[in-house]
């Protein structure tokens, strides 16, 4: 907290820092002290996008209405993706979901590596009844581009099939986690991310391990290694099968 509060009083603060700021006050169950002192920065600094942004988003975090405060944010700099975002989320909140979509892509577009964004997104289709929308857009990306955004969607269904996988395994059904970690490979080759990639095959023959299929596990830990060789992991799993 005094870290953001150093970088934002010496005048380096963007959005980001204003938005670390907020979720330690909020970690610390002390939003009214983020109230007192963005009331104060704001009081000195009335063209303060980052600050507006702020305040916005930590009435949002406390369940009141931060649509006037992030609309001042984006009449100060119309590219403010963060505040565009908390919009977004806004705008949801209240089912204008046509409007609040268009403020998540606005911001997607702006600064497409900010995977936060695309879960708000994602999210937004789920309350709207058509989550199978967030799936077709990634299709679309990848396609059509750019890369970037389709790497942003891509991350963000291979972090859910994770999820999935490991909630199917902790319920014992490990057939079908192995059927989610097989998808979360896919979008992980068609994006090409490699990390992603080998945690996917290496979760795979830990699945095939454990119900016995040493062949399909060693098959998978191979791969791992064709990919990282210094993967010291996969590499005491096969010397363990001979």
């Amino acid at each position: 907290m005094r870290l953001y509060t150093q970088i934002i009083e010496d005048g380096e603060g963007d959005s980001h820092a204003f938005r670390g700021l907020i979720k330690a006050y909020a970690a610390a169950e002390r939003l009214a002290d983020a109230e007192e002192f963005l009331k104060s920065y704001i009081s000195s600094h009335p063209e303060s996008s980052p600050a507006f942004y702020a305040y916005g988003y930590m009435l949002y975090l406390r369940d009141q209405d931060g649509e006037e405060s992030l609309a001042k944010a984006l009449s100060l700099d119309p590219a403010n993706s963060l505040a565009l975002n908390n919009m977004g989320a806004v705008l949801a909140r209240k089912k204008l979901f046509p409007k609040a979509i268009e403020m998540v892509k606005k911001a997607i577009s702006i600064n497409p590596t900010e995977l936060f964004f695309y879960q708000n997104l994602k999210s937004i289709y789920r309350a709207l009844g058509k989550p199978d929308l967030f799936v077709d857009e990634y299709r679309e990306y990848l396609l059509s581009g750019p890369a970037s955004v389709a790497e942003g969607y891509g991350k963000t269904i291979a972090t859910g099939l994770r999820q999935e996988g490991f909630k199917l395994y902790s319920q014992q059904k490990v057939a079908e986690a192995i059927s989610a970690f097989s998808r979360m490979h896919q979008v992980y080759l068609e994006i090409r991310n490699v990390t992603g990639v080998v945690a996917a095959l290496f979760s795979l023959g830990l699945l095939y391990e454990e119900t016995g299929d040493i062949k399909n596990a060693e098959k998978y830990y191979r791969e791992v290694l064709e990919i990282n060789p210094g993967h010291i992991q996969a590499r005491e799993k096969i010397k363990d099968f001979h």
